[in-house]
């Protein structure tokens, strides 16, 4: 169907149907995996004219895939945005934004608990390579940013809600800021997906997601994806992305849009159990503090209330005890496996934190004892029964 308008009324109907051309594919209800590595054409001067933007037109898949282009397409339109690019990690997509956005000298603002690979290109290739100078904030007071930007600052580097200890920016007020120095605002959206926040709406220029997570939701793919609202900036970095060759794979892709068809209705799952689970913890004698922002005793509840229309299965807490508690409690846990990944169907724990000096802790937030959780789709009464179990033998 060409003309697809009425999909884009409501996010369940842009996950099922919005950018699947059904004619185009012999009325398959589910698109194919279009596992070609190139495609021909009938002249020479049909190869040199083809319009890369026409979504019919395809050469070379390390440029655009037609399996991929749905996927993109159904992202813009859930992040409202003028176009979106699909990545073989979130990695590449990361540091694609990165490079895009900033050029030698640049300046960049980036929060304390923004993702560490990201953190580390930063502080490691761009400064080295290309003199590029990081400010580390805090991120939970808007200040910091009128305090931090420089003339030279091209990008602030955002994550709201950040994955460890849960601390919210105003996504609305950063932007403003930013705009007023000409500066882009890139941001990791992947804890609320574009189901239950929409930075793009609140001034946001980039918005990244590791489709590892919820997008995919089965912890069976490795992929990342930015979404843009202005057009200028989507035809840089599409063809960065090109040069750089990042573009995800069709099968993977592909495991996207599956993803994307059940996003909604898992991660109201996950939500239901998570604020369950947080609840619980709040009240036990062996649990210091609960980090989760769906929490009315949260510090940015208000926020979190005025930005985001959900949350989903990620939390941490901190133990009443000691490092060797915290690891004894993880390693007690049944349903719970460790592992440092999260948003797939299964509940997971990890302690991000055991490594390093209390000093280092208190810059990002938290001890050596905090523990992070998701949690899956085992059911609440399971999970809360092993966290349970787990906490009693300490």
């Amino acid at each position: 169907m060409s003309d697809q308008s009425q999909y884009l009324k409501s996010d369940k109907l842009i996950t099922a149907h919005y950018g699947e051309e059904y004619e185009h594919y012999y009325n398959a209800v589910v698109p194919p995996v279009f596992m070609n590595s190139l495609n021909v054409f009938e002249t020479i001067d049909e190869y040199y004219d083809f319009d890369r933007t026409d979504k019919h037109k395809y050469c070379y898949g390390r440029v655009q895939n037609p399996t991929v282009r749905i996927l993109e397409d159904k992202i813009a339109a859930l992040e409202h945005g003028a176009g979106a690019l699909a990545f073989a990690s979130g990695m590449a997509a990361a540091t694609t934004a990165v490079l895009t956005a900033c050029r030698t000298g640049s300046h960049v603002i980036c929060i304390h608990n923004s993702y560490g690979p990201l953190k580390d290109f930063l502080t490691g290739y761009c400064k080295e390579h290309m003199d590029i100078s990081t400010t580390f904030v805090k991120g939970d007071c808007v200040e910091e940013f009128e305090e931090s930007i420089t003339d030279k600052t091209d990008l602030i580097v955002l994550e709201s809600p950040s994955s460890l200890v849960f601390s919210l920016q105003d996504i609305e007020a950063v932007s403003k800021i930013a705009k007023e120095h000409q500066a882009l605002v890139y941001i990791d959206n992947t804890f609320c997906t574009p189901i239950y926040q929409q930075p793009l709406t609140l001034g946001a220029d980039i918005v990244m997601h590791t489709t590892s997570k919820y997008i995919g939701g089965h912890s069976d793919i490795i992929g990342g994806m930015l979404a843009v609202k202005d057009p200028a900036l989507m035809k840089k970095l599409t063809a960065n992305r090109e040069l750089f060759g990042g573009i995800a794979g069709p099968m993977e892709a592909w495991l996207m849009i599956r993803g994307l068809r059940t996003l909604a209705v898992r991660i109201a799952q996950h939500q239901e159990t998570a604020i369950e689970v947080a609840k619980i913890l709040e009240k036990h004698p062996k649990v210091k503090n609960v980090y989760y922002p769906g929490l009315e005793s949260h510090p940015q509840y208000g926020l979190m209330k005025k930005q985001q229309s959900g949350n989903t299965g990620l939390l941490s807490f901190e133990m009443n005890g000691t490092l060797k508690d915290a690891v004894k409690v993880a390693e007690s846990l049944r349903i719970f496996k460790i592992g440092v990944s999260w948003g797939g169907f299964e509940s997971l724990v990890f302690l991000p934190h055991a490594r390093l000096e209390e000093n280092a802790c208190k810059v990002l937030g938290g001890s050596q004892n905090i523990i992070r959780i998701h949690c899956g789709l085992e059911g609440t009464d399971a999970l809360i029964s092993d966290l349970e179990s787990a906490l009693a033998q300490i």
